[in-house]
C-alpha cells in the first residue's frame, strides 16, 4: 500500500524550494508565520510556471496550452485535486530536474496552499493566473525564425511585468495582509513600485543568462539594441562586432539599475520594525546590483560563460545588510558604493 504522505506535504515543499533556488531560499526563509508560508508557496507555485515556460522541447502550442490550464487551477476549487491529477496527466518531460519533479508533484503543493487563510489564497491566486495566462500570450510569438525576440524595451516591460512585476506586487500584497504596520498609505507607496522591484531583479537575470536563453531559443535582449549597433543578431556572432554585442548589453544593464534604484526605495519604504520583510527583500536586491558589477566587462559571457556571485559574496550581503538593516542612510550608501563600480565612477 502506497504511504500516505499527506501529513509531510509542508516539508516537500520548504526541501524543494531549497532544491529549485539558490537565492530565494536564503530570503525566504527569513520570514516567519503566515508570511512565510505564503511567500514559500506562491514561490513553488510562480517557479511551476517558469518550468513550464522554459521546457527546450515541449511545442509553443503546448506551452500555450499548458500555461492556460494551469492558470485554471487557480483560486483551487473543492476538487481541486482532480483537476490537478488530469492537469499533470499528459505532462512528459524528456529530462527530468528538480523542477520537474517539483511540477509533477505539484498535488503536495495545492494540498499546503489550500490551507492558507482564504484572502492570500485569492491574492496569491490573481497574480499567478495573471502570469500564468500572461507567459502564455508569449508563446504565441512566432517568428519562423530558430530564436525568438524581444523586439524593444515595451515588450521587454510587457513580458518582464507577466513573469516578475506580478511577483512584485503580489508580494506586497502578501506583506500587506499579514501586518498591521503596513498602513493604507505605506501599502500604496509600496504599491507604485512593486513592479520595478520585481523587474529590476528579472532584467538582471535576462543580463546574466544571455547565452542561456539564446541556446534554447529565446533573446530577451531586444533586437532594437543589436540592430542600433549595426548587428544582425540572428547571423553576426560576437567576434563580428564585439563592441556593437558590448554596447547592446550595456543598454540592458542600464535598464536594469533604473528599476533596481526604485526597489531600494521599495525596501526602505517598509517600516524598519518589519525586519524580516527589509531582509527578504534586500539580499536579492543587493545580489542582483552585485550581479552587474561582476558581469560588466566579461566578454565571455556572450560564448557561454556563466558568471555569478560566489558564495563569499552572497555571505557578506548578507552580514553587511543585517547589520544596516535599520538604516536607510547606511544602506544607501552600500548600495551606491556597488553601483558606482557599474557606472564607472569609481
Amino acid at each position: 500500500m502506497k504511504k500516505d504522505n499527506h501529513h509531510d506535504d509542508f516539508t516537500f515543499c520548504e526541501e524543494s524550494l531549497v532544491r529549485v533556488s539558490r537565492t530565494f531560499s536564503i530570503n525566504i526563509k527569513i520570514l516567519t508565520g503566515t508570511a512565510y508560508k505564503a511567500v514559500l508557496l506562491a514561490y513553488l507555485l510562480c517557479r511551476i510556471a517558469d518550468t513550464i515556460e522554459d521546457d527546450p522541447w515541449f511545442s509553443r502550442t503546448y506551452k500555450l496550452q499548458k500555461l492556460c490550464e494551469y492558470a485554471d487551477l487557480f483560486p483551487p476549487s473543492s476538487n481541486y485535486r482532480e483537476q490537478t491529477e488530469v492537469f499533470l496527466r499528459d505532462i512528459a518531460f524528456r529530462q527530468t530536474n528538480d523542477s520537474t519533479a517539483l511540477l509533477m508533484d505539484l498535488t503536495r503543493v495545492m494540498n499546503e496552499f489550500a490551507k492558507l487563510p482564504r484572502g492570500i489564497i485569492s491574492l496569491i491566486s490573481d497574480h499567478v493566473r495573471e502570469m500564468s495566462y500572461g507567459m502564455a500570450t508569449f508563446q504565441r510569438k512566432d517568428s519562423g525564425k530558430e530564436i525568438q525576440f524581444i523586439e524593444d524595451t515595451g515588450e521587454l516591460s510587457r513580458y518582464c511585468y507577466f513573469v516578475a512585476g506580478t511577483v512584485g506586487l503580489m508580494l506586497t500584497s502578501i506583506f500587506a495582509e499579514t501586518s498591521s504596520l503596513i498602513t493604507p498609505r505605506i501599502r500604496h507607496e509600496l504599491e507604485e513600485r512593486s513592479v520595478a522591484f520585481g523587474l529590476g531583479l528579472q532584467i538582471t537575470n535576462i543580463a546574466k543568462d544571455f547565452y542561456g536563453d539564446r541556446e534554447r531559443g529565446w533573446c530577451y535582449v531586444p533586437r532594437v539594441f543589436f540592430t542600433d549597433e549595426g548587428i544582425d543578431p540572428l547571423r553576426h556572432t560576437f567576434d563580428d562586432n564585439r563592441t556593437g554585442f558590448v554596447n547592446a548589453h550595456r543598454r540592458l544593464i542600464d535598464l536594469a539599475l533604473i528599476y533596481l534604484d526604485e526597489a531600494l526605495e521599495y525596501t526602505l519604504l517598509m517600516p524598519r520594525r518589519l525586519i524580516r520583510f527589509r531582509l527578504f527583500c534586500l539580499w536579492p536586491l543587493f545580489m542582483a546590483i552585485e550581479s552587474l558589477a561582476v558581469i560588466m566587462g566579461k566578454q565571455n559571457l556572450f560564448r557561454g560563460e556563466v558568471v555569478k556571485i560566489s558564495r563569499n559574496d552572497v555571505k557578506r550581503i548578507v552580514r553587511d545588510t543585517t547589520l544596516a538593516v535599520m538604516s536607510n542612510g547606511a544602506l544607501r550608501l552600500m548600495y551606491n558604493r556597488t553601483r558606482r563600480k557599474i557606472t564607472g565612477q569609481e
